[in-house]
């Protein structure tokens, strides 16, 4: 007998990310691939920002070490702050983001405060771009991009997959047994 999890009791405004992706499946719809953005993507894409922080907490200690005055310390201190607190809510965004592929559809559900749930049926996936720059092929992320009839889809990006290849393979599994496969003799086949 499976044992149904109990929602967050800590925190009933704020449940998990698995949580909420969870309360949008309908009846008979299963969950086949869960991603998320990747650390590595974030931190790669917030540089500039973790190196002002950084340097701005250097700035801090050498000023208070130093006995550089009031102000300045206070205001290394007030920028740190602000900087901080703007890189955590981002990376809160992020980690409430999920990429969701389910027997049923793709999609991609976000947000603290606000949630947005963008979907697509896979059955209407017309097309697939997987997008990788140097950075993502070093650490492992990518993006893919979803194409259908309905150009004015919600859900088209899905941006810095922690698992992009596996994602990828999926999504492309899918689709060819929705459209079926094109049959080559071993003669014909590029990598035999």
């Amino acid at each position: 007998m499976a044992r149904r999890r109990r929602p967050s009791t800590l925190f009933p405004l704020f449940p998990t990310p698995d949580e909420i992706v969870r309360s949008y499946l309908v009846t008979g719809e299963r969950v086949i691939h869960v991603d998320k953005p990747a650390l590595d993507a974030f931190i790669v894409i917030q540089l500039r920002e973790v190196l002002l922080a950084a340097g701005l907490f250097l700035l801090f200690v050498w000023s208070v070490a130093t006995g550089r005055g009031s102000v300045l310390p206070l205001v290394a201190f007030i920028a740190f702050d602000v900087v901080l607190v703007w890189l955590i809510v981002k990376r809160l965004q992020a980690f409430y983001t999920r990429y969701v592929i389910t027997t049923l559809r793709v999609m991609r559900v976000s947000g603290i405060i606000t949630r947005r749930n963008v979907w697509i049926p896979w059955v209407k996936i017309t097309d697939l771009t997987f997008r990788q720059s140097l950075l993502g092929r070093m650490f492992g992320y990518a993006t893919i991009r979803i194409e259908s009839a309905n150009e004015d889809s919600g859900l088209q990006d899905l941006s810095d997959l922690k698992d992009p290849i596996r994602f990828n393979r999926i999504l492309v599994e899918m689709v060819s047994a929705k459209q079926g496969s094109v049959t080559l003799s071993t003669a014909d086949s590029v990598f035999d």
